[in-house]
């Protein structure tokens, strides 16, 4: 954080705006995803004994991945922040139904990402409270010590953003994250490049050799 900004600074440059709504958005997401995760275990742990209940549990064990991944992209977007690379352990290309399933239910990252998403709903509930307990001071801070001159030294919005930043990496400590691939795009440019020749001092043409 900027530590030259002032009060009319932090109320203009959209930073407090997200925050407050990262924190807000904890508590809505949290309760979606345990509703709904709630409801999709139960019914495809339910059906497994027949067909139906197979495709539905391999979909709710990819689901779970997939919105643990995007989760942690939107937080990070929305605090401003670099985004992991989401570390994703399974292949499924050619395999059958059961052979996906036993993919997912063999991977690590399936499971940390479903206790993951069970947390962020208490995780919520402690954003909800946080957002609650700092706004007083936020507003008392930002309309009126701020514009009668008392510099407090942004205390509140620091507060909000370490708060906001604290309950976006915590939970992230659970997903796998792993190393971007290198871009091969210049090796293989340079291996497929044309054959480059020069005359010599003696008239003869010479193949260029490569650095």
């Amino acid at each position: 954080m900027n530590e030259n900004r002032s009060w009319l600074d932090a109320m203009t440059d959209g930073q407090i705006i997200r925050d407050w709504f990262s924190l807000i958005a904890h508590f809505a997401l949290g309760m979606t995803y345990i509703s709904f995760f709630i409801f999709a275990y139960t019914m495809s742990i339910g059906l497994s004994f027949i067909l139906i209940g197979i495709p539905l549990l391999l979909f709710t064990l990819a689901s779970t991945r997939a919105i643990a991944a995007m989760d942690q992209r939107l937080f990070a977007g929305i605090l401003d922040r670099p985004a992991p690379e989401f570390a994703d352990d399974v292949d499924g290309r050619g395999a059958n139904l059961g052979e996906r399933l036993g993919m997912y239910l063999g991977s690590g990252t399936t499971w940390r990402s479903l206790v993951y998403l069970g947390l962020k709903f208490p995780v919520g509930i402690a954003a909800l409270i946080a957002a609650m307990f700092i706004l007083p001071f936020l507003g008392l801070e930002m309309l009126i010590l701020g514009p009668l001159g008392i510099d407090m030294r942004l205390a509140s919005v620091r507060l909000l953003h370490g708060v906001a930043v604290g309950l976006h990496k915590f939970p992230g400590l659970l997903l796998p994250t792993g190393k971007r691939k290198r871009d091969l795009s210049r090796l293989e440019n340079v291996e497929t490049a044309e054959p480059q020749y020069y005359l010599d001092d003696d008239g003869e043409i010479i193949l260029r050799e490569r650095a």
